[in-house]
């Protein structure tokens, strides 16, 4: 899923409306998510959702939705409000023509005096062996289908003001590439960024902790970033990102050299000056890998 945050606010006072009526709810369970084979994060709802048929084709530089996507976005809030009311209370919608399968909402939070956004990315693809499909895909509009799963990205990421027209992510983390492997036609690039969730997650989770494929640190838009599901506000995350950001450097040179190792002497030093406070979040946190109903492997996480 994109996961690009330079959005379109649209002006819709109906869809935002219907956001402003979403009520959160107070859990006391503990949070429990989902991930696919190919580590996608989803939600299992009790009831399924439908999703309409879209188009397929749209001009990027409009910026205004084409016909029946407002309806399409609105009726998808109206049933993640009932579902799922803590996804996307109090938060806005943004268009991306760019990315019409990934609807995005957003609001913005402030902690401690510093600013935070939460991002919300709703993955609308339809996954055929998951969906049952209610009206077939043409080369202009996209299938119509029902599902019992949620696909989505949640996340919090530090900004550099409260200047609500001007919102920028505070990017400490510079170019995340490390360099190309193979030959020929075989060639492909490599990634410092899930070296670098690694390193993050498990300076903060307690020693010993099976996560995968579960990341709560993150490395996204360049910036120390948090996956926010299950958290009720970016405490975490703020009290976390000094004892990160002030060695940067020295973790991206030493995964610039070598893979993520717990093993190696930084790791181990940054990991005893950490606070453990943070850390007690996840505790309880507790990875289960099953095959699902078509034998792919399939995460249970609880926390």
């Amino acid at each position: 899923m994109g996961r690009n945050t330079n959005k379109t606010e649209v002006s819709d006072t109906t869809i935002h409306a219907a956001l402003r009526d979403i009520q959160p709810v107070r859990t006391t369970g503990p949070a429990v998510v989902f991930y696919s084979e190919n580590e996608d994060q989803f939600l299992k709802l009790d009831t399924p959702i439908t999703i309409p048929s879209l188009p397929v084709h749209h001009t990027m530089n409009n910026t205004n939705p084409p016909e029946g996507y407002r309806e399409a976005i609105l009726g998808i809030v109206e049933f993640l409000g009932v579902h799922t009311p803590n996804l996307l209370a109090g938060t806005r919608w943004s268009f991306d023509p760019r990315s019409i399968l990934a609807p995005t909402f957003s609001r913005v939070e402030e902690f401690d005096g510093h600013a935070y956004l939460y991002l919300v990315l709703i993955d609308l693809t339809c996954r055929t062996l998951e969906a049952e499909i209610l009206e077939p895909g043409t080369n202009d509009r996209t299938p119509a289908y029902r599902s019992r799963r949620l696909y989505f990205e949640a996340d919090y990421f530090p900004l550099n003001g409260l200047d609500a027209d001007s919102l920028v992510i505070n990017q400490t983390i510079p170019a995340t590439w490390k360099g190309e492997s193979g030959e020929g036609y075989m060639i492909h690039g490599i990634w410092m960024d899930a070296d670098i969730n690694k390193f993050f997650s498990k300076l903060v989770l307690p020693a010993g902790t099976r996560n995968h494929p579960y990341y709560p640190v993150t490395c996204k838009q360049h910036s120390v970033s948090m996956n926010a599901f299950g958290l009720e506000n970016p405490a975490l995350l703020h009290a976390i990102r000094p004892n990160i950001e002030n060695e940067l450097d020295r973790i991206l040179d030493e995964l610039h050299a070598n893979p993520f190792s717990e093993d190696s002497p930084l790791f181990r030093e940054l990991k005893d000056r950490m606070p453990t406070g943070p850390g007690e979040r996840w505790q309880h946190l507790s990875v289960t890998a099953t095959l699902n109903e078509r034998d792919q492997k399939e995460y249970t996480v609880e926390f």
